[in-house]
């Protein structure tokens, strides 16, 4: 099985970029699957509306994954239990949404969980290793093999730290947040794929982490209260890994990056 991660989509310019490229990839790489993280997507960077859940899911992902902004738009509690969107499972356990689901693709039933590190990250959520543990136990003991872990994360050493602990018991664990994508790749000892951060969807190379220079260099180098505003023009890029998984034994076979630059 082939398994498309694609890194946060920040913004309109992510979710533009999304549409116009990923079809493409998935085409060319033959995707049996694909998950997107979506907690950037809405207008300001900040959450995920329903509209922006919709385009994503048009332009060709099958789920959805979160991170902290994931409360950023109010109405995700709305359709967080109708649609296949994930939320950090330790995050707000009492909230609505889910941390972790089974799909089935092909007749291979598939896990995706949703965790969020604790280390340097607001809001910090609950212990992810608790929560990776049962949420694994959970998706093994139905006869789930093929798991993707998504842990949205500040720090590096953690994002290893529950890769390492997770080894052989899922088939990757992929890290999202900082928006820079890593050159970690690779498949640990046990047979689990990781790379500490997949990157970012949207204005990379023009922008910082996605939001325009003026008002994040305001901010921090001059001590103003200035706003950041998500950068809309420059050159539109989809930062991906695709993995490729043993359906049996749901052991990972290699894993690779993607950095492409989308055109029309």
């Amino acid at each position: 099985m082939r398994i498309l991660f694609v890194g946060d989509v920040f913004g309109e310019a992510g979710r533009d970029a999304l549409f116009h490229g990923l079809y493409k990839i998935k085409k060319r790489e033959k995707i049996d699957f694909c998950v997107v993280n979506g907690e950037n997507s809405a207008k300001n960077g900040r959450g995920m509306s329903g509209r922006d859940a919709r385009d994503i899911f048009e332009s060709g992902a099958d789920v959805i994954t979160m991170g902290n902004h994931v409360w950023g738009c109010p109405e995700f509690e709305e359709y967080a239990d109708r649609l296949s969107v994930l939320r950090p499972g330790n995050l707000g356990k009492n909230r609505p949404g889910r941390g972790f689901m089974r799909v089935d693709v092909a007749g291979t039933p598939l896990g995706v969980i949703n965790i969020e590190g604790r280390a340097f990250i607001d809001p910090p959520g609950d212990s992810p290793f608790e929560f990776a543990e049962a949420a694994v136990e959970a998706l093994r003991g139905a006869g789930v093999r093929v798991i993707l872990v998504d842990i949205h994360a500040e720090a590096t050493s953690e994002k290893k730290i529950l890769a390492m602990f997770l080894d052989g018991r899922v088939s990757a664990v992929v890290g999202t947040h900082t928006h820079v994508q890593t050159a970690d790749e690779c498949v640990l000892d046990g047979g689990t794929a990781f790379i500490t951060d997949v990157g970012m969807t949207g204005i990379s190379r023009e922008s910082v982490l996605g939001m325009g220079f003026k008002g994040v260099y305001e901010r921090y180098a001059l001590g103003r209260q200035a706003r950041f505003e998500p950068l809309k023009a420059g050159t539109p890029e989809i930062d991906a890994v695709v993995i490729d998984v043993d359906e049996v034994t749901g052991k990972a076979l290699t894993i690779k990056r993607i950095k492409e630059t989308v055109t029309e």
